[in-house]
C-alpha cells in the first residue's frame, strides 16, 4: 500500500470492502511465515516488505477490515481464548479464515500465535519486537487516544456492514489481550513480553527470526530465502496512518448509517403527509 496518493490508494480496505462468509473458503495456499508483531510496531511495513518479496497475500487487521465477516471469527476465537465463551477455532476453521495467505502478521495473529504454530508447524516464524516503553508509548498516542470513541461505538449500533462486526471483534481483543485498563502501564507492557516469550518457548531459536525493523532486508531475506531486493525497505508511518483511517473509517460508517436510514425517512414522510392530508379534509 503506497503511503502517499490518494484516499482510496492508501486505505483499499476502506473503499474496496467485500462481505464474503470466511466459512465458504479452503486453504488454497501453503502458509509459509507466522509473524508475531504486534500493532504500533512496523507491521504494515514488514507486511510490504513480504508483499516485496513474493508473498502473495499477508494477513494483517486491515484484511479483516476489507471484509468485516472475517470479525466474526475472531470474535469467536478471543471470547474462546481470553473470556471463556465458545470454542476455538480448529484447523479447518484457521484454513477458511486465513486460507488465502500464505504469510501473517499484526493483531489479531499475534494473540493467537500459539494456536497458529501447532496449526501450521511448516510455517518460518518472525518474532518482531520493538522496545516496550517506546511501543507502550505509541500505544497510547494512537489506539488508546481512542479506545474510548463515543461516535464509533454510537455508529457500531447502526452501522450493520462494518461497525457492528469490528467494534465488539477489537473489544474483545483488546480486553483479553491487555485487560480492563489501557493505563496500567506495566501490566499491559507486561503481557506485551508474555506474548512475545511465549512463542519463543513454543519455536527453538534456530527455527525463527528474531526481527527488529530497522534490521531492513539481509536477515529477512536470508531466513526466508529469498533475494535481496535493490529497493529500499518499505516504511510506512503508521501513527499519522491510523488517525487518517479512523477518520475515514467515521466518515464511511456516517454514509453507510445514512443511506439505510434515508428510505425509512422517506416512507415515514410519505406516510405523514397522506395522514396529514387526510386530516385536513376532515
Amino acid at each position: 500500500m503506497p503511503s502517499h496518493g490518494t484516499d482510496r490508494e492508501r486505505f483499499p480496505e476502506l473503499f474496496d470492502q467485500t462481505s464474503i462468509d470466511p466459512r465458504s473458503r479452503i486453504r488454497t495456499v501453503e502458509m509459509q511465515v507466522l509473524v508475531i508483531g504486534m500493532m504500533r510496531t512496523g507491521t504494515k511495513s514488514i507486511k510490504a516488505g513480504l508483499e516485496q518479496i513474493g508473498f502473495n497475500k499477508v494477513y494483517h487487521m486491515t484484511t479483516a477490515m476489507k471484509n468485516p465477516k472475517d470479525c466474526d471469527m475472531w470474535t469467536q476465537a478471543f471470547n474462546a481464548k481470553f473470556h471463556n465463551k465458545g470454542q476455538m477455532l480448529t484447523r479447518k476453521e484457521w484454513d477458511q479464515l486465513l486460507g488465502d495467505c500464505d504469510a501473517c502478521i499484526d493483531v489479531p495473529i499475534a494473540a493467537f500465535m500459539p494456536e497458529l504454530i501447532e496449526a501450521y508447524p511448516n510455517a518460518k516464524v518472525i518474532v518482531s519486537m520493538r522496545d516496550p516503553d517506546k511501543w507502550y508509548t505509541s500505544l497510547m498516542a494512537t489506539v488508546g487516544k481512542r479506545s474510548f470513541n463515543l461516535k464509533l461505538l454510537f455508529l457500531g449500533l447502526c452501522d450493520h456492514f462494518f461497525l457492528s462486526r469490528f467494534n465488539p471483534c477489537a473489544r474483545s481483543m483488546m480486553t483479553g489481550m491487555y485487560g480492563n485498563d489501557l493505563k496500567d502501564a506495566e501490566y499491559v507492557k507486561k503481557r506485551y513480553l508474555e506474548f512475545h516469550e511465549e512463542v519463543r518457548q513454543l519455536v527453538p531459536e534456530h527455527k525463527r527470526l528474531e526481527y527488529h525493523l530497522g534490521d531492513g532486508w539481509e536477515p529477512l531475506c536470508k531466513f526466508l530465502g529469498k533475494d535481496v531486493p535493490k529497493t529500499e525497505f518499505p516504511f510506512i508511518n503508521e501513527s499519522r496512518e491510523y488517525g487518517e483511517r479512523v477518520k475515514l473509517i467515521e466518515k464511511h460508517a456516517v454514509r453507510r448509517v445514512m443511506l439505510n436510514v434515508a428510505p425509512i425517512a422517506g416512507v415515514i414522510a410519505l406516510a405523514s403527509t397522506y395522514y396529514f392530508g387526510l386530516l385536513s379534509r376532515w
